[in-house]
């Protein structure tokens, strides 16, 4: 079992490298454009961003998710070079169809979607033109990760996420481009790396695109898509609303809010991208039901100290990073934020039965509530309190999509992951953060003696609600030097 976990915690590391470097890019971007740019123009760039992001799964219709499952369940190299081939032509076709819709919406759409759109006749159609070739890296990216090229997965990733930063600069502070230069750096240094991706595995392309590799891969991944729709949905609304039921510049600092929230993903993409396939390839093992409850409950801890220490931070780190004072707002959401994205990575650990029974559609009711409830959540608060209703919806939200998929998990394949103590220790997790942000929003000295009482009731909490216990710390010590050993 040991064995296994190693290889998950390795891949998880690799693939962390690169987002590690991507992250780091990212943030360094982020005093640029709060320099370059009004928090109002910060918003447009965040909300034509959400929309990208949504019709990237509309063009992927989780192929991505089917492909994971196909690679391993493949016949032989030639069928499995089959699917990759329909899982990136297929989507690629779908996206340059998107691509010609917009062109001939994106001027009139414009004056729908910004405050100020007189710059932006076009922004959405050079947006929609960076998701064709976003698609084909995704996709090829994709059986790196499966195949275990973890140096080829880092080095695409790592140079089109760099080349589209320092491309975007380039447009943004030495053309003076403004919102429409991001997307020109983008569109530069992304169709490079995708050409050269295509390039680099034109061998595992077969030369037309079959059928049945289609439809097995659309039976698979189109009843995720409403789950995957929904939760882009849930993360791209919020903003829209925020923007026009409050103000652009409220918006812009809650996107501010979300850039920060998105360092947990360091850790839970990484996770994600290892796990999908570590999940499957284990399946018919005996231990495989104690792996994947030692690793859901271990995953809970871990990404719920990251948060913790990151909130520890967050206020001074805000403040250095943005540089401007209408920025400084930002802090308060982050943990908030952050935990919705662990809640919603951990849907996949405790409803991995769903996934290996193909029951896909099982998750996509769940997201389809989901999104409902966050939609009416933030209809209702968002008046009431600005940001902090969505803040608080992101966690209400998840938590609900987590504990209706684990019980429906548990229908078809049970996993003893010590769901009660879990949900204590998450209880004690919520109260914690809430009391440090009340902390720090009023202004409270000494908040250092804060930290260290969270700290040790967050450790104590592990241990005696049961989460972990002497028999589990005992097990990993024993096992810890053989492990390594091994490396």
């Amino acid at each position: 079992m040991l064995t296994k976990i190693k290889q998950l915690f390795s891949d998880s590391t690799a693939f962390a490298f690169a987002l590690m470097g991507n992250k780091i890019v990212s943030f360094l971007l982020v005093p640029v454009y709060t320099r370059q740019l009004l928090s109002s123009e910060f918003a447009d760039w965040d909300q034509t961003n959400t929309i990208a992001m949504v019709l990237t799964y509309l063009c992927i219709l989780g192929t991505d998710t089917a492909f994971a499952y196909y690679y391993f369940a493949a016949k032989d190299e030639k069928d499995r070079n089959g699917y990759f081939t329909a899982a990136v032509m297929f989507p690629t076709l779908i996206s340059l169809v998107f691509l010609l819709i917009v062109y001939f919406i994106s001027e009139p759409s414009s004056k729908l979607l910004y405050d100020h759109p007189e710059g932006y006749p076009h922004l959405l159609t050079m947006a929609v033109l960076v998701i064709v070739f976003n698609v084909i890296i995704q996709q090829t990216l994709a059986y790196a990760r499966y195949s275990r090229q973890v140096w080829t997965f880092n080095i695409g990733s790592m140079s089109f996420v760099i080349g589209s930063s320092l491309a975007s600069v380039y447009f943004v502070v030495v053309e003076k481009q403004g919102v429409m230069g991001i997307f020109y750096g983008q569109i530069v240094a992304q169709a490079l790396v995708a050409a050269v991706l295509l390039w680099h595995y034109r061998d595992k392309f077969t030369l037309s695109v079959h059928k049945r590799h289609v439809k097995d891969l659309l039976k698979y991944g189109v009843p995720l898509l409403p789950a995957l729709l929904a939760f882009w949905v849930m993360n791209a609304v919020s903003r829209p609303m925020i923007y026009h039921m409050v103000s652009s510049e409220v918006a812009g600092v809650f996107g501010l809010a979300l850039r920060f929230a998105s360092m947990i993903a360091l850790l839970t993409t990484a996770f994600q991208l290892a796990w999908r396939p570590f999940s499957v390839s284990i399946k018919d093992r005996e231990d495989a039901q104690q792996i994947y409850s030692l690793l859901g409950r271990g995953f809970l801890v871990l990404a719920t100290f990251f948060i913790l220490f990151l909130t520890f931070f967050i206020q001074p780190l805000i403040q250095v990073v943005a540089g401007s004072e209408e920025y400084f707002g930002a802090y308060p959401y982050v943990w908030m934020l952050a935990t919705g994205t662990v809640l919603n990575t951990m849907h996949l650990i405790v409803g991995v039965g769903l996934l290996i029974q193909k029951r896909t559609k099982e998750i996509s009711k769940t997201f389809l509530v989901a999104a409902a409830i966050y939609l009416v959540g933030n209809g209702i608060l968002i008046p009431i309190v600005g940001p902090w209703g969505t803040a608080a919806m992101n966690v209400v939200t998840y938590l609900y999509a987590f504990l209706s998929i684990y019980r429906k998990g548990q229908k078809v394949y049970r996993v003893d992951f010590r769901m009660r103590s879990m949900l204590t220790y998450f209880g004690i997790y919520v109260v914690v953060l809430s009391t440090i942000t009340y902390a720090q929003v009023q202004g409270w000295s000494g908040l250092w003696m804060v930290y260290l009482f969270s700290l040790a009731v967050m450790v104590a909490a592990v241990f005696m609600t049961g989460v972990f216990n002497k028999s589990s710390i005992t097990y990993l010590r024993e096992r810890l030097p053989n492990l390594i050993g091994k490396r």
